[in-house]
């Protein structure tokens, strides 16, 4: 019968206390519970309700029924009393709900302007490109100006319809101005890959390559590994049936199954939380590789519908704001091992570096795309685990 419960976490006392008698407290687990009924019972069910056990309350409720036996009148009083109640309740309630509306869009409002803002100051930007972002800016000021009127009226004693059409009417115009926004940022960042290719095309002494992805090699049974770091026994390479990018091996290495392991709790279901404090603690150049590979092998086929890009996108779904944020560790690890191959094979370490750079772009981008940084860190680490075993196998034939 519950309808909201907050367990553990920061309580507003003052909403919270303003919906008596609809809210309670219970104790379960050795912590307290702040709990809310339904909406939809009256003021006079929900103190029922929690009074249910309540010896002196059923003793007057039963004297009340008995007493309005005796006399009609008091009962119609009574009716008007709980309907009276019921719609001060229900009043309050959408009071409360067109706040909560209210200061979500406002915040929505600022957080787009905030990001234009930021946009503007890239140096990397044309003065064309700026001008098209500044006139989407005066766009969101307005809508801004257009919330702040709307909240003015309030004060002068707007009526809760007129101030539920006007929060609607603004929060489709700030959905709209969104996707507008999202669609221009996309083609800059359009035009700035486009401008940045053709002046490597033409920058004289280069010879302009296409990237491409290898293919896996003929890998040894199980070589060692010549990093010095976490790694142990390498198993064959393999890749997922539904993302030829995502490489995927056995590593015989306790610590590296302990720390997989560990991120498979923490992500999985509720968790336990704290999945970039572990990763800082746990994932570094010496086993970030492993951990990636012993992950995409034993857990990325149980997320194949919900995470289709493996490891990272995983941890993306684990972020209280960016999920961009929490995959930096391992971008960084990445960056750092791919050095240990260099002059294994120019054209690996070549596309290793570049898809590296891709998702670094992604990661320092104004609006960043999540779904590309995870695909290019999956291409970037099957080339670095290409190159290691390569490595590997080259230092066991010598």
């Amino acid at each position: 019968m519950t309808w909201g419960t907050i367990s553990g976490g920061p309580i507003n006392f003052f909403t919270w206390n303003s919906l008596y008698p609809y809210n309670y407290t219970t104790n379960y687990g050795g912590q307290y519970q702040f709990n809310v009924l339904p909406s939809f019972l009256s003021p006079a069910q929900a103190f029922g309700i929690q009074n249910v056990f309540n010896p002196f309350y059923n003793i007057s409720q039963m004297m009340g029924r008995f007493y309005g036996m005796l006399n009609p009148f008091a009962n119609m009083s009574q009716i008007m009393m709980n309907q009276s109640a019921y719609a001060s309740g229900y009043a309050l309630g959408e009071s409360i709900g067109l706040s909560t509306s209210a200061q979500s869009l406002g915040g929505n409002i600022s957080g787009l302007k905030s990001q234009l803002e930021q946009a503007l100051t890239s140096d990397k930007l044309t003065a064309e490109q700026k001008d098209e972002l500044r006139a989407l800016r005066r766009e969101v000021e307005a809508l801004e100006d257009r919330f702040k009127e709307l909240m003015e009226l309030q004060k002068y004693g707007a009526s809760n319809e007129q101030m539920k059409a006007g929060i609607s009417q603004l929060t489709e115009q700030y959905r709209e101005l969104r996707d507008k926004i999202q669609a221009k940022a996309e083609e800059i960042q359009g035009e700035i890959e486009s401008a940045a290719a053709a002046q490597e095309t033409t920058t004289p002494g280069t010879t302009p390559t296409t990237p491409t992805t290898p293919t896996t090699p003929t890998t040894p049974a199980t070589p060692g590994s010549s990093h010095t770091g976490a790694a142990g026994k390498l198993g064959p390479l393999d890749v997922l049936s539904f993302d030829e990018d995502i490489l995927t091996a056995d590593i015989d290495d306790e610590s590296v199954r302990e720390i997989t392991n560990t991120i498979y709790r923490k992500v999985d279901g509720a968790g336990s939380g704290n999945i970039r404090k572990y990763l800082k603690e746990k994932i570094n150049e010496d086993n970030v590789v492993e951990v990636m590979l012993q992950w995409n092998k034993h857990y990325a086929p149980l997320y194949e519908k919900a995470d289709p890009l493996g490891f990272t996108e995983t941890l993306m779904d684990e972020r209280f704001m960016t999920g961009d944020r929490i995959v930096k560790v391992v971008l960084e690890a990445l960056e750092t091992r791919l050095k240990d191959y260099q002059g294994i094979d120019v054209e690996l370490y070549s596309v290793a570096s570049t898809q590296l750079s891709i998702a670094r772009k992604e990661l320092e981008s104004w609006w960043s795309n999540e779904d590309k940084m995870s695909a290019a860190i999956n291409k970037a680490h099957k080339c670095i685990a290409i190159l290691m075993y390569m490595q590997a196998s080259t230092q066991n034939a010598a």
